[in-house]
């Protein structure tokens, strides 16, 4: 069932996300300055396997990543965004997996960031009555869902992360993933 609700979120996620890929200018946007750019201008969120390295995942989780799959690639055309998901197969049979998102007209704006938690929550609800957290000094916001243990990420304006660490143990899955988070390539 884990594995269900969380490809659910994921797939709920990224169709959200993509939709809002139409285009226009973002209101409020974020100067990060040019060091950022640069930064961002490298990271390609159509190989989510290269953003997060296989052995980081497998000492973090206390098993081998024995393969890694990535799926959902869509590159970056226009207004719409480069997305993919890599899965992370574990010694020991279990997974992890981490859905990425560049968009290239920087739509990661408060009004997107609430509607992505509020329909996170929403789906969770009827799967569950534990409450989805709110995680600090991860981008510019970040989120947990507890029970399927999977930490949402806008990392700024254009970059997002979905990681999921469904084996991870509940007690420390936030740690484990927000840990990760952090690993990921600038």
């Amino acid at each position: 069932m884990r594995r269900n609700v969380s490809g659910a979120i994921v797939v709920g996620m990224g169709a959200l996300l993509l939709g809002a890929c139409g285009g226009g200018a973002v209101d409020g946007a974020a100067d990060d300055g040019e060091s950022n750019v640069a930064a961002v201008s490298d990271w390609d969120a159509s190989d989510a396997c290269a953003l997060l390295d296989k052995a980081a995942v497998g000492a973090a989780l206390g098993d081998t990543v024995t393969e890694t799959s990535l799926a959902f690639v869509t590159k970056a055309e226009g207004s719409n965004a480069a997305t993919s998901e890599c899965t992370y197969m574990l010694a020991g049979g279990s997974r992890a997996t981490l859905m990425a998102r560049r968009s290239p007209i920087a739509d990661n704006n408060d009004a997107a960031i609430k509607q992505t938690r509020e329909t996170t929550e929403k789906t969770m609800a009827a799967f569950s009555d534990k409450k989805i957290e709110d995680v600090a000094g991860l981008g510019k916001a970040a989120f947990f869902v507890p029970g399927i243990n999977q930490m949402n990420v806008f990392l700024d304006d254009s970059r997002f992360v979905i990681l999921t660490v469904g084996s991870a143990p509940d007690a420390t899955a936030k740690d484990v993933a927000a840990g990760l988070v952090k690993k990921i390539a600038p």
